[in-house]
């Protein structure tokens, strides 16, 4: 069997990849730093000498384990690499045609996938982690599903000035709708806003944030396919975000399926493919 650990800010994503090649996912929180202790707690139903045949490990701190457990080989595979090999494959694209993968987790990171290479070309502090964040300071949660829920039932507006209320004419090609400024409102109106609509707001800043970096990074390197990864597109109003975004400024944005896991995946790749080659 083969097995990997991606070592998240947020989550810990667990996979295990089995004869039959079925992957088999799992996830915790990250509450300790990565150990040999912590990787035989997560695969104690196996035997390390008899069932595993090599364990990647990517993100966080996963170089503070050796490389080896019980003589089973450790990969220790770099964070890039894992991004983007997990992402391109679920993406399912084309590998002659270059992409830019956007990993937007806790925080968000872009990688350039090119001729079978991956570079790290930019990125933000601003992801997942600051939906919890201002979540737990304006909403009193940081339970995703909660701040999902409101979201959904909240409108943006609610919160931001959009184009319509601030200028009397067009710009360029944007919407009318289009946001003009994130949380404007909220300094120009007396009464109390709503938990729907701050949770609204607080999705599309982050949603709007990680879009335009995305976008202007791909046009930086003339890319027009954009893979998002992570787990913060799984926010229904963010990913309605981050395809608004990327169709008004005509790039094509894709959402794998268990793109949540695919740092994992992608680890486990390069350690499998870095296995067969010795």
């Amino acid at each position: 069997m083969l097995t990997s650990i991606d070592f998240g800010i947020t989550i810990v994503d667990i996979l295990r990849k089995t004869k039959d090649g079925t992957f088999v996912h799992k996830m915790m929180e990250s509450n300790e730093k990565p150990s040999e202790k912590l990787v035989k707690e997560l695969f104690e139903d196996l035997n390390f000498s008899k069932d595993i045949e090599l364990i990647a490990l990517t993100g966080g701190h996963h170089q503070l384990i050796g490389n080896t457990i019980d003589e089973t080989p450790i990969f220790h595979v770099n964070e890039v690499d894992a991004i983007g090999e997990g992402g391109f494959y679920l993406s399912k694209l084309d590998a002659g045609k270059p992409a830019l993968i956007v990993n937007s987790g806790t925080g968000t990171a872009c990688i350039l996938a090119k001729e079978g290479k991956f570079m790290h070309c930019s990125g933000t502090g601003v992801g997942g982690g600051t939906v919890l964040g201002l979540s737990k300071l304006l909403l009193g949660t940081t339970n995703p599903q909660e701040i999902q829920e409101l979201a959904q039932k909240g409108l943006a507006k609610g919160t931001d000035l959009i184009l319509e209320e601030v200028v009397s004419g067009p710009i360029g090609l944007l919407p009318p709708n289009t946001t003009a400024v994130n949380f404007g409102k909220i300094s120009k109106i007396n009464k109390k806003v709503s938990k729907e609509d701050l949770a609204a707001g607080i999705v599309n800043l982050v949603g709007q944030t990680v879009a335009r970096i995305a976008t202007s990074v791909a046009m930086a390197f003339q890319v027009s396919d954009i893979i998002i990864i992570g787990r913060t597109p799984s926010f229904t109003a963010l990913r309605k975000s981050l395809q608004e975004a990327a169709l008004l400024t005509n790039f094509t944005p894709h959402f794998p399926e268990n793109a949540e896991f695919a740092s994992a995946l992608g680890a486990l790749l390069v350690a499998e493919r870095e296995k067969s080659a010795e």
